[in-house]
C-alpha cells in the first residue's frame, strides 16, 4: 500500500509562533472547532510529549485511535499514531518567525491506513479535507486572538 502525503503553508502576519503554537497544542480544543473531531482526551503528559485518545468521525463512519504529540515548543510539534485505521501516520507542525513579524504555519502529513478501501477514500479526499482543516485554524486563530 502506497504512501499518503500533503500538507499546507499559512502566513499569519500578525501572530507570533507562540500564538499560533498553543492553538495547534489545544487538542482538548479541537472537537469544537476541527472539521471530523468528536473527541480528544489527554491520557498523559510526560514533559515534552503527550498521550492522546482521538475520535475523528463522519456519519456512521468512526474512527477511534491513540496518537503521541511530542513538541519543542514554539517551534515545532509531532504527530504520530499507529492504531485504529493507521497503520502509520505522521504529522509534523513547523511555526516559523517571517522577516518583518509573523509567522509561517506549516503542516506536512505521511499516512498509510490499514484498509485498502480507506486509503482509496482518502486518497479522493485528501484535498478538500486539507482545505477545511487550514479553513478551521484559521478561524480558531481568529476566534482566539482576533484578526
Amino acid at each position: 500500500m502506497s504512501t499518503l502525503t500533503g500538507g499546507w503553508a499559512v502566513d499569519f502576519p500578525h501572530h507570533d509562533p507562540e500564538q499560533l503554537f498553543a492553538v495547534a497544542m489545544d487538542v482538548e480544543s479541537y472537537p469544537r472547532f476541527l472539521p471530523w473531531c468528536r473527541l480528544t482526551r489527554i491520557r498523559r503528559r510526560d514533559g515534552d510529549a503527550l498521550e492522546v485518545d482521538n475520535l475523528f468521525g463522519a456519519g456512521p463512519i468512526q474512527a477511534r485511535f491513540h496518537s503521541r504529540a511530542e513538541f519543542d515548543r514554539p517551534h515545532r510539534l509531532d504527530i504520530t499514531a499507529r492504531d485504529g485505521p493507521f497503520r502509520r501516520f505522521h504529522l509534523t507542525w513547523r511555526f516559523q518567525p517571517l522577516d518583518g513579524g509573523g509567522v509561517r504555519v506549516t503542516a506536512e502529513y505521511r499516512m498509510e491506513l490499514r484498509s485498502g478501501l480507506l486509503q482509496s477514500l482518502a486518497r479522493l479526499s485528501l484535498p478538500e479535507v486539507e482545505r477545511r482543516v487550514v479553513q478551521a485554524f484559521k478561524e480558531r486563530v481568529r476566534m482566539v486572538y482576533g484578526r
